[in-house]
């Protein structure tokens, strides 16, 4: 009876010797990069608490948390890196004088439709610089994400800056709900490629309450004398509001009698109303969201622009003078100005974001992204540490390895991996070979030997087929003294050599 294969699960890949190795290779040069800068490498689990991403994630990567429940325990498997750093900081590093400066690499998993070159496994490279607050840090994570890539010989790049802080500040300021901010957070790229109908039909799917015109008529039904007593308390400060129901329910007789104190009872109804229609302010952000969207080009121009449009919406410029220092702490390191962006489009979908952002792009691949990263000094308190300010970038590995392939920096499929094939006349041989082999493997060489009894003629073309350049055939009954004889495959070439001849060959 036939059994039936069992399939690889849907989304992820087998990772084969020949693209490992490549992989291998561009780990090496980014720790080696990295370790320049006095980066240590950490490692942290695959599974975590689901609590850990709930904290400030982001609806982005929640939604597509690989999350479940086992024996009463709410697990997932880490969708990125930078909560589980953090929290393997505040397990282990909170002792040490700051800054603590790590680096790492390895698998995160994220539930979503697999697409070419994307997969639900990948690779993430990256380092988190924790302690650091300012401009220089900043600069200093962005140079190292710069140095990373000129180490791979990936210089034909578009660096794009922008700072949250901007965006953060004017939705501060309109009090949304927590999960319409999340949403909006994640629209910035919708709203510049596909405009702001786009963002109008998803927010009416989330939320059926908001109208496209702020000022349209209420639906039939509603109480207009409700709905005018709910649009004044919206209209006035807290405090304004708070004295009023109390005055309100003072002049009806009417005393609140429950187990929670009156203050609290009223607190919450004012939660309710503030929140009960957001209309108004939805219309308010997609307006500012969209003009600040569009504010994408060189710094000087882009900054003057983006000041012009804070003082529209009467923000002060806080986040642009922190752009700035960025961008003169970057001269330090040598950043080619050339490649320096200003985009304040750029929000990443991720809620701790606290300031400065970033995303690097091949330039001449359709602005593939690289690598991005930004700043996060509330994330540490969310996680129960204390106020500490944070930076940090990533890269995926696969798209690394993808764009150096299409660049033809490096070929996955001529790798050798083993260097001399050394095999025997006949199965009598074999004891001679392993110790052949043994004696060449310690001054340094790579040998494989025939082990399943193949003649010569089909041990050269299993060495053909696995890129193997070398063959040594040996006969125990001939030997000759310290000798071997050598065969380029390629070429044809006999050579009879001495054992440490053949590493020079």
């Amino acid at each position: 009876m036939q059994t039936t294969k069992v399939e690889r699960v849907r989304g992820v890949r087998d990772i084969l010797p020949n693209t490992y190795h490549i992989d291998k290779q561009i780990k090496n040069a980014l720790s080696d990069s990295f370790e320049s800068y006095g980066y240590r490498p950490i490692d942290v689990p695959l599974i975590e608490y689901t609590e850990l991403y709930l904290k400030k994630s982001g609806e982005d990567i929640v939604s597509r948390l690989y999350d479940f429940i086992y024996r009463n325990r709410r697990l997932c498997l880490r969708p990125e890196f930078t909560a589980s750093v953090v929290r393997a900081y505040l397990d282990n590093f909170q002792e040490i004088p700051l800054p603590v400066r790590l680096y790492y690499t390895g698998p995160v998993f994220r539930y979503e439709k697999p697409q070419k070159e994307r997969y639900r496994q990948f690779t993430q490279m990256g380092i988190e610089l924790i302690g650091a607050k300012g401009a220089i840090a900043d600069a200093e994570v962005i140079s190292m994400a710069c140095q990373g890539l000129d180490s791979l010989g990936l210089t034909e790049y578009q660096m794009f800056i922008g700072h949250v802080g901007v965006i953060n500040k004017f939705l501060d300021h309109l009090e949304l709900d927590t999960r319409l901010r999340s949403f909006l957070l994640t629209q910035m790229e919708t709203l510049r490629k596909e405009g702001k109908q786009v963002v109008e039909n998803l927010l009416s799917e989330i939320y059926p309450a908001f109208q496209k015109n702020s000022s349209a008529q209420q639906q039939p039904g509603k109480n207009i004398t409700t709905k005018k007593i709910t649009d004044l308390l919206q209209n006035l400060e807290e405090e304004e509001a708070r004295t009023a129901i109390f005055e309100f329910l003072e002049s009806m007789n009417i005393e609140l009698s429950s187990t929670r104190e009156p203050e609290e009872i009223v607190d919450r109804l004012l939660v309710k109303i503030k929140h009960q229609n957001q209309t108004k302010q939805l219309n308010q952000a997609l307006d500012f969201m969209t003009e600040l969207s569009q504010l994408k080009g060189e710094p000087n121009a882009v900054l003057k622009e983006t000041e012009k449009l804070l003082s529209a919406y009467s923000i002060d410029d806080y986040g642009l003078k922190q752009l700035q220092d960025i961008l003169e702490s970057l001269d330090a390191f040598n950043v080619d100005k050339n490649r320096i962006n200003i985009d304040l489009g750029i929000s990443r979908g991720l809620q701790y974001y606290t300031g400065m952002v970033f995303e690097i792009s091949d330039s001449n691949l359709g602005e593939r992204k690289l690598c991005g990263g930004g700043r996060y000094d509330d994330l540490i308190v969310s996680l129960g540490g204390k106020e500490t300010p944070a930076t940090g970038f990533s890269y995926v590995m696969e798209e690394l390895r993808q764009v150096l392939a299409e660049k033809s920096h490096l070929n996955i499929n001529n790798y050798q991996f083993v260097e001399i094939l050394v095999v025997g006349m006949s199965s009598d041989d074999y004891v001679y070979t392993v110790e052949i082999a043994e004696k060449l493997r310690k001054l340094g060489l790579r040998i494989e030997t025939d082990i399943i009894g193949r003649n010569i003629e089909n041990n050269i073309e299993y060495a053909v087929k696995h890129n193997i350049p070398f063959l040594i055939i040996l006969n125990s009954v001939e030997q000759q003294d310290s000798k071997v004889l050598l065969q380029n495959l390629e070429s044809g070439e006999k050579q009879n050599l001495e054992l440490n001849e053949v590493v020079k060959s």
